[in-house]
């Protein structure tokens, strides 16, 4: 039996955000979002978890995106 699963390696992403534990944080808020029914800014059709990372690889997402969703939760929105 075959693995169809395709390896993603996230070394782009932790490059366009130079630390890996703010990564992981961006990221997940992401997969969140995009799990809930908000839209990909790339029309991509891969998981939610590949799309979170190539949104931050390609500078879509980034800190100012998690300070934005973090000052949203602060203010009740």
């Amino acid at each position: 039996m075959t693995d169809t699963r395709i390896q993603y390696s996230s070394e782009a992403a932790v490059t366009m955000v130079e630390n890996r534990f703010d990564l992981v944080l961006i990221a997940s808020t992401r997969v969140r979002e995009l799990k809930s029914g908000h839209k990909s800014t790339l029309g991509s059709k891969s998981g939610p978890v590949t799309t979170a990372l190539q949104e931050i690889e390609q500078g879509l997402i980034g800190r100012e995106y998690l300070k934005r969703v973090r000052e949203n939760a602060r203010a009740g929105k």
